[in-house]
């Protein structure tokens, strides 16, 4: 009797677990997809915002080119200014 009353307690508790609306394959299904969802929108703003920054390093990089052949052009020019002047001083002489 007392076997019998305990297997229709364990048998209960597994009817009750199974049947519990916590195992709910619909809404497990449901929160994978969403976790899926969301991994796949944080990948893709992860890769977006790394091509900006490469992107941005890239125009970083041409800006810095650009001012460095820039001071160049300068220092050449300021070069020239001064052999032409030196060269108009001894010519005056």
């Amino acid at each position: 009797m007392k076997v019998i009353l305990v297997l229709m307690l364990v048998l209960g508790a597994a009817v009750c677990s199974i049947a519990s609306p916590t195992y709910d394959r619909d809404g497990l299904r449901e929160e994978a997809r969403s976790a899926r969802s969301s991994a796949r929108r944080v990948r893709e703003n992860a890769r977006r915002m790394a091509r900006q920054a490469r992107r941005d390093a890239f125009q970083s990089r041409l800006e810095m080119q650009r001012e460095q052949r820039q001071f160049l052009r300068e220092m050449r020019q300021q070069k020239l200014e001064v052999q032409r002047e030196v060269r108009e001083a001894f010519r005056g002489r």
